[in-house]
Protein backbone atom coordinates (compact mmCIF):
# COMPACT_ATOMS: atom_id res chain seq x y z
CA UNK A 1 0.00 0.00 0.00
CA UNK A 2 1.48 3.14 -1.40
CA UNK A 3 2.11 5.96 1.69
CA UNK A 4 0.56 9.65 0.99
CA UNK A 5 3.48 12.57 0.38
CA UNK A 6 3.94 14.73 3.21
CA UNK A 7 2.08 17.61 2.91
CA UNK A 8 5.57 19.90 4.17
CA UNK A 9 9.35 19.52 3.94
CA UNK A 10 11.84 22.10 4.52
CA UNK A 11 15.26 23.16 5.65
CA UNK A 12 16.82 24.93 8.08
CA UNK A 13 20.58 26.02 7.32
CA UNK A 14 22.55 27.88 9.79
CA UNK A 15 26.50 28.94 9.46
CA UNK A 16 27.85 28.57 12.92
CA UNK A 17 30.77 30.53 14.62
CA UNK A 18 33.45 28.46 13.25
CA UNK A 19 32.64 28.23 9.81
CA UNK A 20 29.96 24.84 9.91
CA UNK A 21 27.17 24.65 7.90
CA UNK A 22 24.34 22.89 10.19
CA UNK A 23 21.49 21.41 7.34
CA UNK A 24 18.48 20.21 8.99
CA UNK A 25 15.87 18.63 7.12
CA UNK A 26 12.12 17.96 8.00
CA UNK A 27 9.19 16.66 6.84
CA UNK A 28 5.38 16.89 8.17
CA UNK A 29 1.83 15.90 7.30
CA UNK A 30 0.00 18.15 9.38
CA UNK A 31 0.23 22.30 10.06
CA UNK A 32 0.67 20.82 13.79
CA UNK A 33 3.29 18.67 12.67
CA UNK A 34 4.76 20.99 11.29
CA UNK A 35 5.01 23.02 14.09
CA UNK A 36 6.17 20.48 16.13
CA UNK A 37 8.75 19.72 13.78
CA UNK A 38 10.18 23.31 13.26
CA UNK A 39 10.63 24.04 17.08
CA UNK A 40 12.71 20.55 16.97
CA UNK A 41 14.59 21.38 13.80
CA UNK A 42 15.24 24.82 16.21
CA UNK A 43 15.79 23.63 19.23
CA UNK A 44 18.47 20.76 17.70
CA UNK A 45 20.51 24.08 15.69
CA UNK A 46 20.43 26.10 18.70
CA UNK A 47 22.08 23.64 20.78
CA UNK A 48 24.88 22.98 18.27
CA UNK A 49 24.99 26.81 17.71
CA UNK A 50 25.92 27.57 21.16
CA UNK A 51 27.92 24.35 21.64
CA UNK A 52 30.16 25.90 18.78
CA UNK A 53 29.96 29.17 20.01
CA UNK A 54 31.00 28.06 23.41
CA UNK A 55 34.39 26.29 22.18
CA UNK A 56 35.22 29.49 20.34
CA UNK A 57 34.97 31.10 23.31
CA UNK A 58 36.75 28.95 25.26
CA UNK A 59 39.94 28.83 22.44
CA UNK A 60 39.65 33.20 23.07
CA UNK A 61 40.19 32.63 26.65
CA UNK A 62 43.15 30.80 26.28
CA UNK A 63 44.40 32.69 23.17
CA UNK A 64 46.89 35.17 24.75
CA UNK A 65 48.66 32.42 27.07
CA UNK A 66 48.88 30.29 23.92
CA UNK A 67 50.47 33.26 21.98
CA UNK A 68 52.74 33.70 25.09
CA UNK A 69 54.01 30.22 24.82
CA UNK A 70 54.57 30.30 21.35
CA UNK A 71 56.55 33.40 21.38
CA UNK A 72 58.58 32.29 24.34
CA UNK A 73 59.60 28.87 22.28
CA UNK A 74 60.20 31.23 19.11
CA UNK A 75 62.87 32.92 21.28
CA UNK A 76 64.44 30.08 22.64
CA UNK A 77 64.70 28.45 18.98
CA UNK A 78 66.21 32.17 17.86
CA UNK A 79 68.78 32.12 20.96
CA UNK A 80 69.81 28.47 20.62
CA UNK A 81 70.17 28.77 16.56
CA UNK A 82 72.50 32.02 17.14
CA UNK A 83 74.25 30.68 19.81
CA UNK A 84 73.12 33.06 22.75
CA UNK A 85 72.69 31.93 25.77
CA UNK A 86 69.15 32.14 27.67
CA UNK A 87 68.05 34.96 30.15
CA UNK A 88 68.18 33.53 33.81
CA UNK A 89 64.83 31.97 34.72
CA UNK A 90 62.10 34.50 35.46
CA UNK A 91 63.82 37.70 34.19
CA UNK A 92 62.82 37.43 30.42
CA UNK A 93 61.00 40.44 31.37
CA UNK A 94 64.08 42.29 32.62
CA UNK A 95 66.22 42.33 29.85
CA UNK A 96 63.79 42.86 27.27
CA UNK A 97 64.60 45.66 24.03
CA UNK A 98 61.66 45.66 22.47
CA UNK A 99 60.65 49.80 23.46
CA UNK A 100 64.87 50.40 22.56
CA UNK A 101 64.70 51.08 18.61
CA UNK A 102 68.51 50.38 18.64
CA UNK A 103 68.71 47.41 20.74
CA UNK A 104 71.32 46.32 23.19
CA UNK A 105 73.69 46.96 20.44
CA UNK A 106 73.82 51.15 20.45
CA UNK A 107 72.27 53.64 21.70
CA UNK A 108 69.58 55.30 19.59
CA UNK A 109 70.11 57.86 17.39
CA UNK A 110 67.24 59.98 17.92
CA UNK A 111 66.02 58.93 21.33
Amino acid sequence: MPTKPPRFSGQLLKVTGEGEQITLAFTAGTVAELRAAVGVVHAVALERVNANNKAVLDAASTFEERQTQVFTNAVAQLRRELGLTAPPPGDETKNSHADDSAGPIHAPENP
